[in-house]
């Protein structure tokens, strides 16, 4: 690590981008101080504590959790990794049936070609190009060296012909989603489950790849959830001589002569610094802390893309341990007898993910059950106005969920010991994410090629990473957007920048 440290940065949130970019900036000489409005770190890569069960708020799987990956060096250089156990599923969801019948989504490509074919022999065509696309994936990985706005000539001609061979898939599928595929299945229950795994809007070509990590064992589960995870990387910012301030929400970011030197926090108190990072949420960055004034057309738009809808999520302690549940990723989808209603939208299915598979998140014997739901923003947040009904629409929808689970699981009623409902106002208090979205824009056929620019017009010494810098979002997004900005910041200051693992002395970044 450079010794040097003459120049200072002011890093606004402690979730993995904020995190990560304090991790990177120390490498590269910089005083670092992140301020965080949480207690905690992580942001939306979280867990939280109910009468003895660990919640867990994020990760199912992590790209980059194999060291055949080239996200692995990445997520070693930030601590992130080393000493983890990960856990690879065999299924990604299963899909019951009215009927009795269960569909599974196996994360090898052979394994799921073959069942589907059993199960829906009349969508042999879209199955097995579907399948065979997947297939010539294999030895595709993202560009990771340095952001677009550093590449120079050669930079541009290495990545094309290193995106030579997948060009044609990348054209073709990225220009479909999820629901153009689905369309062209002709049995429900697949259909359906296609719909249900992933966002309908979502652009296809992204399901390829997440289909093809899997099959590599590149995406992984880390035992002990999402606050340890990011705790890792708390750690290693932290032995990189970083410093953080808990509570302490950034009211604005202060500009002298177009030039970003510090925040104001909400207590009134002035830091100053050379540089400033916002990792926060972008659209609180852009139009809050610096008031819109530093934007153009292109950024206007930007907010008017398509988000991930916020989420309602409620989970259950119970005193069960679920054998008959395999480890799921996105879990096991069921049909329900009758429907219920979460934030006045009727549910005829629920996909129940119990944790069984990580014993650190409950007591032996016992197991922590999430299910989520697409929920509307506005309908919460006027709720949210009434204190006793918002408490109450939180209890009723518990109650509901529960009783939907005792006719798929007799008795597990009686065995609840533990309730949380957590609501995108929820997620809004302690991320400031604008609308409660969990992971920014939905990566679709109409985005899939947007580029998010780090740096606003007219504002010098500012940078942003996180979701809201890539569509499409997750905590890959959250690490390389931060290495990024911080690549930026090191050029415009005329430095090398330079990049080490923890045990390693620093090395030079390709």
């Amino acid at each position: 690590m450079t010794t040097d440290a003459t120049r200072s940065v002011i890093i606004i949130g402690a979730g993995i981008a904020g995190l990560s970019a304090g991790c990177y900036a120390r490498m590269n000489g910089y005083r670092t101080h992140i301020f965080e409005m949480h207690t905690q770190p992580g942001g939306l890569c979280t867990s939280w504590s109910r009468k003895g069960y660990t919640i867990d708020g994020c990760i199912h799987w992590l790209v980059g959790s194999s060291p055949s990956s080239p996200f692995y060096p990445l997520w070693e250089e930030v601590g992130a990794v080393q000493g983890k156990e990960f856990l690879y599923a065999d299924e990604y969801a299963r899909y019951e049936t009215e009927d009795g019948r269960t569909l599974r989504f196996p994360t090898h490509l052979d394994a799921l070609e073959e069942h589907w074919l059993e199960f829906a022999p009349e969508d042999a065509g879209p199955i097995r190009e579907f399948v065979s696309a997947a297939r010539r994936l294999l030895g595709f990985h993202q560009p990771l060296g340095k952001p677009p706005e550093l590449y120079g000539p050669t930079d541009g001609l290495r990545m094309l012909r290193q995106m030579a061979p997948y060009m044609g898939l990348m054209r073709r599928w990225s220009a479909l989603s999820i629901a153009d595929f689905a369309a062209r299945l002709k049995n429900d229950a697949l259909r359906d489950l296609v719909l249900r795994a992933w966002y309908p809007e979502f652009s296809l070509f992204f399901l390829l790849v997440t289909l093809v990590w899997l099959h590599r064992r590149e995406a992984g589960y880390p035992v002990g959830g999402s606050l340890a995870f990011a705790r890792s990387i708390e750690q290693r910012y932290r032995d990189l001589g970083g410093e953080i301030t808990y509570r302490a929400r950034v009211r604005r970011i202060l500009v002298r002569d177009d030039r970003a030197v510090g925040v104001e926090l909400e207590d009134g108190s002035q830091h100053f610094a050379d540089a400033v990072i916002s990792a926060a949420d972008g659209y609180t960055t852009i139009f809050g802390m610096l008031e819109g004034l530093y934007l153009n057309d292109r950024i206007r738009r930007l907010y008017e893309m398509p988000l991930f809808p916020p989420l309602v999520q409620v989970s259950l302690g119970v005193r069960r341990t679920f054998e008959d549940v395999p480890h799921l990723i996105a879990g096991l989808d069921i049909p329900l007898k009758s429907p219920v209603r979460v934030g006045g939208r009727e549910e005829r299915r629920l996909t129940v993910h119990p944790y069984s598979f990580d014993p650190t998140l409950a007591p032996p014997g016992k197991t922590v059950v999430v299910v989520l739901f697409s929920a509307d923003y506005d309908y919460w947040r006027r709720l949210h106005e009434t204190p006793e009904q918002y408490r109450a629409e939180k209890e009723r929808v518990a109650e509901q969920v529960v009783a939907a689970l005792e006719e798929r699981f007799p008795g597990l009623s009686a065995q609840v010991e533990m309730w949380d409902v957590a609501t995108p106002v929820t997620y809004e208090r302690y991320t400031g994410n604008w609308r409660a979205s969990f992971e920014g824009w939905l990566l679709t056929p109409q985005n899939v090629r947007v580029q998010v620019p780090r740096t606003l017009p007219g504002l010098r010494n500012f940078y942003m990473a996180g979701h809201w810098t890539m569509p499409g979002g997750g905590l890959p997004t959250a690490l390389l957007t931060a290495r990024w900005a911080v690549q930026v910041m090191c050029h415009h200051d005329g430095q090398e920048f330079r990049t080490q693992r923890p045990t390693e002395h620093a090395i030079r970044s390709t």
